[in-house]
């Protein structure tokens, strides 16, 4: 009898086995945001690992947010292609992320290099178009699965799990990019009123001031 049980669970370990092992490996995972904030300016959040690492969900939140006790290395140039950003973490893993294609005001390209818990690839493509309101972002993923991916993907909707967390990153990127906007328009407008107050300031001095008589 127990001879025919483990006959029968290994049987369907090969069948799962080979299930698994069939289906696709490579996927695209896509999701778009529109933005109150001009492309110039989100490309600027994107192009830099130090504000990007900031907006980057991984397992349902904020990488830098899950471990406050999270090693974080920046390599490379401040920021663009060659900039990179290391981390390790009980919560987040250990991975990093590397910007290998930057094209100002339109695309970031970012490759994804998972350590731990499980080891994976995938390339972020982040392009930008302008809108009469400020900005459209495409937020893409694309890798490919190994074969605990394939498994996990028998149980799992990868698109929706995957999806989220880009959709949560979307909405970070927007909070950050409108902010930065809304304090840029405050400061120009601060910035008016000051040159505003000062040319009026200085039409009442030349008012006020005697012109000089005419010699005889």
């Amino acid at each position: 009898m127990l001879v025919k049980i483990l006959i029968g669970v290994a049987g369907v370990l090969v069948l799962f086995a080979a299930v698994a092992a069939t289906r696709p490996s490579a996927y695209h995972v896509e999701r778009k945001l529109e933005v109150a904030a001009p492309a110039d300016l989100v490309f600027g959040v994107l192009n830099d690992l130090h504000q990007f690492a900031g907006v980057f969900v991984l397992f349902g939140s904020p990488l830098e947010k899950q471990d406050p006790d999270m090693q974080k290395t920046f390599e490379g140039p401040a920021a663009g292609v060659g900039q990179s950003f290391a981390w390790s973490g009980k919560e987040a893993g250990t991975g990093r992320m590397t910007i290998e294609e930057s094209v100002p005001g339109q695309k970031v390209g970012v490759k994804l290099e998972f350590v731990k818990p499980m080891a994976s690839t995938a390339t972020c493509a982040l392009t930008l178009a302008g809108t009469p309101t400020g900005s459209f972002v495409t937020w893409s993923m694309d890798g490919n699965h190994n074969f605990i991916g394939k498994a996990a993907g028998l149980f799992m909707n990868m698109d929706n799990m995957l999806g989220t967390d880009i959709e949560k990153g979307l909405a970070q990127l927007k909070t950050v990019a409108e902010g930065k906007q809304v304090a840029i328009a405050a400061a120009a407008a601060t910035q008016a009123d000051a040159d505003k107050a000062a040319a009026e300031e200085a039409a009442k001095t030349a008012t006020a001031t005697p012109g000089k008589g005419k010699k005889k």
